[in-house]
């Protein structure tokens, strides 16, 4: 899904289980508000025995920012870890109804055209500009997740 803002990957480590989820909690905190307060994890969520949902804990604002769910499993000789990674519910609703309308307003533009204006452009420029806002926002914060649960379960 290298084109939409949601990532599937699946770690494998030479942790069992219980060190993965060890290690896991060791970085997070519970989830909370906070104004202000520092915190000295990298990410806050929760764990339920094998699985987990987390997200970064950032010191500034990105709507775009993955929220990760995870499972731990033993597989054979070694654990695996599957992680998705998804925008917030409400973002994704918002970006779709944002968008619709957008859309319906290309579609108004382009049945009332009788030739290329530079009306026809200003929907493409908008929903070029909602997409690329929002795949760089949820790339860039995924990327830095990746590298730090890859870390986290000394994964190969």
């Amino acid at each position: 899904m290298k084109y939409l803002p949601f990532e599937h990957l699946i770690y494998k480590t030479d942790l069992s289980e219980k060190e993965a989820i060890k290690k896991l909690s060791d970085c997070i905190e519970t989830k909370k508000r906070r104004f202000g307060n520092a915190s000295n994890k990298e990410y806050e969520g929760f764990i339920n025995e094998n699985s987990f949902e987390i997200n970064r804990i950032i010191r500034y604002r990105n709507s775009f920012l993955p929220q990760i769910t995870g499972t731990v499993q033993r597989n054979n000789s070694e654990t695996e870890i599957e992680i998705k990674m998804r925008l917030n519910l409400l973002v994704l609703v918002f970006m779709i109804f944002w968008c619709s309308f957008v859309i319906f307003f290309l579609i108004a533009v382009l049945t009332q055209a009788e030739k290329i204006s530079v009306a026809i452009f200003i929907p493409f420029f908008m929903l070029s500009f909602a997409y690329l806002l929002t795949m760089f926002g949820f790339k860039s914060e995924s990327k830095k997740s990746k590298e730090d649960l890859k870390k986290i379960f000394e994964a190969k």
